[in-house]
Formats: structure tokens, sequence, C-alpha cells
């Protein structure tokens, strides 16, 4: 919502049971972000199965929904391909379930590896991603769904800023995962939300002592929150906020200091 933070938990919080982390949201009064969406093992045999299942709990569930797209082991610019096919089926599956679940926005890894310190692989991996978003976004600005780009590895904005600037779709932004910033980048989490200004669309907040990404509660890390914060407020740049906590407790008790914090720098929040 504009000028309000929308807050939404992802259901990781209870993994592979959606009707518990559904039922969890519900009481924090927060939306549902779907991530892990079945087994992976089972997806091929199961896939119409679990959507159906999950399309019956969001029945009686009445806050928006959120999606993370498919991303383990998968690789659109890779070089074999039948990986690269395999992946941009999981890509289509992931906008087959944003359309079924009436999702406002998706969230995408670039799958990026900075261990390859190639100039002439990030330069393929660059125009391959290009290539295929390009085209891809097309369903999302026909369905009004916010497609968004998540840093992991990567150790600074650059890739994804350049991407979003290529691409230059209204509905197509980046999202900035605030425990993988503290990991992989030098850069603190708020220089990355300057560097990508109107251009952030969502978030994911949980945190780390740079040692593991643990998805701990916002207490438990050497990441500054409120800076966090009070930079969106200074920016006037209201993205959605997903927890992405695995411990229900430590869940719980990130949200409530969340609220608490912005309660205390009057940022509006819903």
């Amino acid at each position: 919502m504009k000028n309000k933070l929308q807050r939404f938990i992802s259901s990781t919080v209870s993994y592979h049971d959606f009707g518990k982390a559904c039922k969890i949201a519900s009481e924090l009064n927060c939306g549902i972000e779907i991530s892990r969406f079945g087994r992976l093992a089972d997806i091929e045999n199961n896939f119409e199965k679990n959507k159906v299942e999950y399309k019956a709990i969001l029945a009686d569930f009445d806050n928006e929904v959120t999606l993370h797209g498919f991303f383990s082991n998968l690789n659109i610019a890779a070089k074999d391909p039948l990986i690269s096919e395999i992946s941009k089926k999981r890509y289509f599956q992931s906008l087959e379930l944003a359309q079924e679940f009436d999702v406002s926005t998706v969230v995408f890894h670039t799958c990026y590896n900075n261990l390859l310190k190639h100039k002439q692989y990030q330069e393929m991996f660059f125009l391959k991603n290009i290539e295929f978003f390009r085209d891809f976004v097309k369903n999302f600005e026909r369905l009004g769904i916010m497609l968004t780009i998540e840093n992991v590895h990567e150790p600074n904005p650059d890739f994804i800023r350049n991407l979003v600037a290529a691409i230059n779709s209204p509905y197509f932004g980046s999202t900035i995962d605030i425990g993988h910033c503290n990991l992989h980048s030098d850069m603190l989490p708020s220089d990355w939300i300057r560097e990508y200004g109107i251009m952030l669309k969502h978030m994911h907040f949980h945190n780390n002592f740079k040692d593991e990404d643990s998805h701990s509660s916002l207490l438990k890390g050497d990441i500054d929150i409120k800076a966090i914060l009070s930079t969106l407020k200074e920016l006037r740049i209201y993205p959605t906020i997903t927890f992405e906590i695995f411990n229900e407790d430590e869940l719980i008790e990130s949200v409530e200091y969340f609220n608490s914090l912005c309660d205390e720098l009057g940022i509006e929040y819903c």
C-alpha cells in the first residue's frame, strides 16, 4: 500500500505445513509469502495436487499473498540446454502458481555464482538474463503482477540494478534480502536501498552474525534493523516486507520488534 510498509511472513516458518503458516500469518495480521511450494523431490508428480491443496487453504485466508518462485539448482543462463530448459520450466510453473493464487508479487533468485570470477561468464550471464526476462516479464505486465529479483550471493547491487534498468518495465523490480547482504556483501543493507531507489519493490527481513544463512530473529544478529527502516523513511520508499524467519517464536518476536521500531520512527505499516 502507498506510504505504508505492508507485512508478510514466509510459509517457511512451518516447513511443509502451509495451513499452519497461514494461521500464524492471520494471527499476526500479515500476508503470506508462499515459499518452497511442496517438496521438490515430488514436484513433478504432485504439482497439480499441491496446487489444489494450497488453493483450498487460501480460500479461508483473508490477507494478501506473495510467492517465492522456484530457485533450487536452477540456472536459466546455463550452457547445457537441458539445465536451461528445466530452469525455464520451473519459472513458468511459478508464473502458473502466481495466477492460481492471485498473488501480488513474485520473487526470483538470480542464481548467480559469485565464485566464478571470469569476465566472460559475467557478461554471458547478464545477457542471457536480459534475453529471458525481457519476454518473461510480458506475462506479468499482462496480469498486473510484480516480478522481482532477489540478491543471494551478489556482493553488490550492480547486477540486479543493471538488469532492472535494462528490462525497463513497471512490473520488474528488485528485492533486497538483508540477511544475504550481511553474509555476502561489504555494503550495508541501507546502501543497497540507496543504490536501488525506486527500483526496490520487496524485502526479506531476517538476521545473522555473518557466519551462516540462519534466517534468525531480527534480534539475533548484527544487522541494524532501525537503520534500514530509517533509510526507507528518509527516501520515502515503501516496499512490501516479508519476515523470512524459520522459527515460530523468533518470527513472532521479530514482527513485534519491527512494529515497535516503526511506531518509534513514525512509519505506518499494515
